[in-house]
This record gives structure tokens, C-alpha cells and sequence, in this order.
């Protein structure tokens, strides 16, 4: 209990343009989250197509991407969900949807002992989420 306490007083000394990120974060993360569940993935990438499609063109400071990135990793590792990489590229790559300049990557890695896949976002060849050091992941598949 007392983790959740401190979680809420941290909550309540936050600027409450962070609570509106966290929250937004939230929402985003739980529909990604329920809609990889409940939908084949073919529809889950035709509602998220048209979810992303056509927003006027933006150009992102860098403190908004590491804010943004700084709220969907916290909202990740606090819900009690198995929140993974590839929702969480989804909701950066949702809110970061006006700027084509970010792509969202899914590869692959074949260590001796296990296969293993991964999503994440590049923006000009720079992971904004994503990073996992020590491994390499083969690209199999750029979602724009």
C-alpha cells in the first residue's frame, strides 16, 4: 500500500501539464493494449491507419519527445499490465503522428539460445524508444 502512496504524492506534486500527459498516456496505452487483444491484427492496423492518418504536419520539440517518452515508459511499468515494446511504440508513434520524420521499427534477433522480436521508434536513425543495448535487432518491417 505504501508504494501506492508514494506514487500519489508524486502524482500531486506533478505540473499538471505532466498529469495531462500521464493521462493521455494512459488512455492510449489501454486502447493499444485492448485493441492488440481483441482484434486480428490486420483490423488492429486498419483502426490504427486511420486513427494516425492525415494530422496537420508538426514539428515536435525535444522536450515534448522526451516528456512523451518519459510518460508512456512510467505508465508502462506502473499499470498492472503486461505492457510490452510494441504497444508502447504504437502509443509514441500515436501521439508523434504529425511528423513523418519518426518510424516505427519491428525486428528481429537470433542469439544462440532464443529468437526474439522487437518494436521500437527512430527518428533519423535515433531510437526515441525503444533501446536495447547489448542486442541487435534486424529490421523486418518499418510501420509509417
Amino acid at each position: 500500500m505504501k508504494n501506492w502512496w508514494r506514487r500519489f504524492k508524486k502524482w500531486l506534486a506533478l505540473p499538471n501539464s505532466d498529469k495531462w500527459l500521464l493521462l493521455q498516456a494512459t488512455a492510449a496505452i489501454l486502447l493499444i493494449k485492448l485493441g492488440l487483444k481483441l482484434l486480428s491484427f490486420k483490423t488492429f492496423k486498419t483502426v490504427y491507419a486511420h486513427c494516425i492518418a492525415n494530422p496537420a504536419a508538426k514539428n515536435y520539440p525535444t522536450s515534448y519527445i522526451q516528456q512523451l517518452v518519459w510518460s508512456i515508459s512510467a505508465v508502462s511499468s506502473a499499470l498492472p499490465l503486461s505492457i510490452l515494446c510494441l504497444p508502447q511504440a504504437l502509443a509514441v508513434k500515436f501521439f508523434l503522428r504529425g511528423d513523418d520524420c519518426f518510424v516505427l521499427k519491428i525486428g528481429v534477433a537470433n542469439p544462440v539460445q532464443q529468437f526474439s522480436a522487437h518494436a521500437w521508434v527512430e527518428k533519423e536513425g535515433k531510437i526515441v524508444i525503444g533501446d536495447v543495448p547489448n542486442v541487435s535487432y534486424v529490421p523486418l518491417w518499418d510501420w509509417n
